[in-house]
């Protein structure tokens, strides 16, 4: 598994960080004999205020739950069938940053892959499978590049983010041209592009700023991950989110709530969300099989 993020151009994205407070004017004291009141009071204020420090949580520290396996609550949509490798699942565990829910489902002993349309959905083979590309609301065809089996479907570059696939390795990053996509063409690989949302550890400010489900590919913990949101949460929310929680690298996945399932630990598959949208022909999907 290989995850780049060395195609980045200083140019091309804007990291988000805090701005360093600004220093407090010295105070001039005028008189002296108030010296020693100023010195008692300022002794008070500072007893109160660690006081109030231990007794209360900081709005800017990172505060994070334990992760935890994920129940599955949800009905089985049906058994998966005989899986063609050993240990072959999907674990799902369930964390909280800074009071906001993320569920992370890791495949295990899978190899990623790009599908269009719903015909993977029989396929007892594949683990895990969530929306990848968006696709255009005018004509309902794919937005931007993608790379399909090594067949060029669609190009564009409306989206620096990417995600290339090539003889089963993953690779994610940040660039408007990239030697992955001529692999990924020359190589029977996968390529899409998406909105960036961590780089390097860093927060990606992105445009949109309506708040949804948000979903993201990520490498998280020296993994490649599906992260999901548990609330809503604008682009910039769900990009620091996921910097808190120790993402390295991130891409936008398009459809938060959209149709996904996975197969657990005891061989179950299981949909990831309800949605009552029909599945297009132009729909994509990453896998892993």
């Amino acid at each position: 598994m290989s995850l780049r993020n060395d195609e980045i151009k200083d140019d091309e994205i804007r990291i988000i960080s805090p701005r360093p407070a600004s220093p407090s004017p010295k105070k001039n004291q005028k008189r002296k004999h108030w010296i020693p009141i100023l010195a008692g009071a300022l002794i008070i204020a500072a007893i109160i205020g660690a006081v109030a420090f231990f007794n209360a949580e900081s709005d800017e520290e990172t505060v994070v739950t334990p992760l935890t396996p994920a129940p599955s609550s949800q009905e089985a949509l049906a058994p998966a069938g005989e899986l063609t490798g050993p240990g072959r699942s999907v674990t799902v565990i369930d964390t909280v940053i800074n009071r906001k829910g993320l569920r992370i489902f890791e495949p295990r002993n899978a190899t990623p892959a790009l599908v269009l349309g719903n015909d993977f959905i029989s396929d007892s083979t594949i683990i895990l499978a969530t929306r990848a590309a968006d696709i255009r609301e005018d004509n309902g065809q794919i937005l931007g590049t993608f790379v399909l089996n090594g067949d060029l479907k669609s190009q564009g570059e409306s989206k620096a983010g990417f995600c290339a696939i090539v003889n089963g390795e993953l690779s994610l990053g940040v660039a408007d041209s990239t030697p992955l996509l001529e692999k990924a063409l020359t190589e029977g690989g996968y390529f899409f592009r998406q909105y960036p949302l961590v780089v390097g550890g860093q927060a990606i400010e992105n445009k949109p700023k309506n708040t949804a489900i948000r979903k993201a590919l990520a490498q998280w913990d020296n993994k490649v991950c599906i992260i999901v949101s548990r609330e809503k949460l604008s682009f910039n929310e769900f990009a620091q989110l996921l910097t808190d929680a120790g993402v390295r690298n991130a891409i936008y996945l398009c459809g938060g709530d959209s149709f996904g399932f996975y197969t657990d630990e005891e061989g179950a598959r299981r949909q990831i969300n309800v949605d009552e949208h029909e599945i297009t022909p132009n729909h994509s999907f990453i896998i892993w099989r």
